[in-house]
């Protein structure tokens, strides 16, 4: 009984053998009839790169700790260079005025009156700017190439403004140098020394003057302010002057009574505006907040120029240390040696 039970167990062994070998076989003719069937598509084919020239982060690490030495080096001579030049530079101070456009009396109490002027002054050939067009002005005039050059010439920022070139002793330009002139001076003032900026949202305007002298910084901030409102007051009441000239001329020549009530009119608004300019010395722009001389420098900031240049010189170890690595490659490579 127990040999015919073993003899059976053998044969279903044998059996599923056999049916493993068939499997196997059918697998192989059917790889056989796709492999020797045509490829159809399209097909990329991928060179192999040598893993030399894939650059990762573990390999720059390893890099950077198998030669820490003559990097920290670099970047230590770099980052003192650096803060030897920033301690050359002289300290600079901000100073900053904040400033509101003034709006006229006559453009808040309304429209209508406004309007009437205007069309009666059109008729009798006389323009009378509106509330946007006097802010576009005044802040045209602030930062036009104009006006910084009527504030250098009037507070003779020259000689302050190219002080390298200038002999004290002398009252004069140094020999053999060649003067500096006004366009330039204006060049460096607008570019340099002070920045205008107003809030679209808000209409407030801010200007900015960078100096070494935190005293002439203030000054400077505050006295064109008041140059640039009496530079406009004045051309206001000029234009009121001459304004009501002409409608006195226009008035003598007209024979109308209509036309005659009208140019009154708009010769009492011409002498109001010419009063409010003689009276109101913030006449384009209202001080917020006035230039103090600050306490604080505003720069060199020589910690952040140190960092930096230590930074700078680290990356340029690294890279010196890559391009060795590469040129003793590239000799060590038979391929590369002459024949």
């Amino acid at each position: 009984m127990t040999a015919l039970r073993g003899e059976q167990a053998q044969r279903a062994t044998t059996a599923a053998d056999e049916g493993k070998q068939a499997m196997s076989v059918a697998a192989e003719v059917r790889a056989g009839q796709m492999l020797a069937e045509p490829l159809s598509g399209y097909f990329l084919l991928v060179p192999p790169q040598p893993a030399d020239d894939v650059i990762n982060l573990r390999g720059v690490m390893r890099t950077i700790a198998g030669a820490w030495k003559p990097l920290a080096l670099t970047a230590l001579v770099c980052g003192l260079v650096t803060a030897g030049i920033s301690l050359t530079m002289r300290d600079w101070y901000r100073a900053e005025v904040l400033l509101s456009p003034v709006v006229p009396e006559d453009s808040e109490s309304g429209g209508g009156m406004k309007e009437e002027l205007g069309g009666i002054a059109s008729i009798v050939g006389v323009e009378l700017p509106g509330e946007g067009g006097k802010k576009a002005e005044a802040y045209a005039t602030l930062t036009s190439k104009g006006f910084a050059g009527e504030f250098i010439t009037s507070q003779n920022l020259m000689p302050i403004l190219f002080a390298d070139k200038w002999d004290a002793n002398a009252h004069s330009w140094r020999k053999g140098i060649k003067p500096p002139t006004l366009e330039g001076g204006i060049k460096m003032f607008t570019s340099t020394v002070r920045t205008v900026a107003q809030d679209k949202k808000s209409g407030m305007v801010k200007i900015t003057v960078d100096w070494y002298s935190p005293e002439l910084a203030a000054a400077w901030t505050n006295r064109m302010v008041e140059m640039v409102n009496d530079r406009l007051r004045t051309v206001a009441i000029s234009d009121s002057d001459r304004s009501i000239e002409y409608l006195n001329k226009e008035l003598a020549k007209t024979n109308d009574v209509a036309m005659e009530h009208a140019i009154y009119r708009v010769i009492e608004d011409q002498v109001d505006k010419a009063m409010l300019a003689n009276v109101q010395r913030e006449y384009a722009f209202k001080v917020i907040d006035p230039a103090v001389a600050p306490v604080l420098k505003a720069g060199p900031h020589r910690s952040i120029l140190t960092v930096v240049g230590a930074a700078v010189g680290f990356f340029i170890g690294l890279i010196v240390l890559y391009v060795r690595r590469a040129v003793r490659s590239a000799k060590a490579d038979p391929q590369n040696r002459p024949a």
